[in-house]
């Protein structure tokens, strides 16, 4: 059965995704595990459904060290998306900064080589989580913020409801990224986790967790 359009409700404007059998190129769809999959759909005023361009995300692990010596997860995705001459990395990690008020922050850095039609990148609006790529998804509870013309942050919501939600949402396996261009044009990055990606968002998930019971241990023996 194939399967549903994507719908994705911006302002007062409805921009209808197709799912990636719509423009697949074999009979069946990539399986998951092997290869995780990426498309850029884009804004086209003058038809009723976007172009979908196809590209490429891989996801990765790393381990930051602060100042105290205490070592921390960190999420990575590298972004590819060569027929848009755009590249990008995603990172998420536990906020460790007490004057920044989040539980933790995500940022995307884009490298844009010249021939990008859309003139760069303008804004990163939210995050959404999807159980599946035709879902609508969960808005993450969380203030962007643009740092410079190529480098946009997502601080997630501190609150115990806020953290408790996002973190849940986290658990999905596909992710919306809605941008906007330098020339005006909407824009939405879809990426699924895949196999490597599940693995890594469970490895750094259960990782914060076991540190933050173990701060509420010793927050409760003062």
């Amino acid at each position: 059965m194939m399967r549903s359009a994507m719908v994705l409700v911006v302002g007062i404007c409805v921009l209808v995704f197709p799912p990636f059998s719509a423009f697949a190129s074999s009979g069946r769809s990539v399986p998951r595990s092997l290869v995780p999959q990426m498309f850029l759909y884009e804004e086209k005023p003058e038809k009723a459904q976007p172009t979908t361009v196809p590209g490429s995300v891989t996801w990765s692990i790393d381990m930051r060290t602060d100042a105290r010596g205490h070592s921390d997860p960190v999420i990575q995705a590298h972004i590819a998306v060569p027929k848009r001459h755009l590249t990008a990395v995603l990172t998420l990690e536990r906020n460790a900064d007490p004057s920044v008020s989040a539980s933790h922050l995500l940022e995307l850095s884009f490298q844009i080589a010249p021939g990008f039609k859309g003139g760069g990148i303008y804004s990163l609006r939210s995050m959404s989580m999807k159980a599946t790529e035709s879902d609508r998804g969960d808005t993450l509870i969380a203030v962007p913020a643009k740092v410079t013309d190529n480098l946009y942050m997502l601080a997630l919501n501190d609150l115990p409801e806020a953290r408790a939600k996002n973190l849940e949402l986290l658990e999905r396996q596909w992710i919306d990224l809605p941008i906007s261009y330098q020339d005006g044009k909407r824009a939405l990055l879809t990426l699924e986790k895949g196999a490597d990606g599940e693995r890594v968002f469970n490895q750094a998930i259960q990782a914060w967790a076991s540190d933050d019971l173990a701060g509420t241990a010793a927050g409760n023996a003062q």
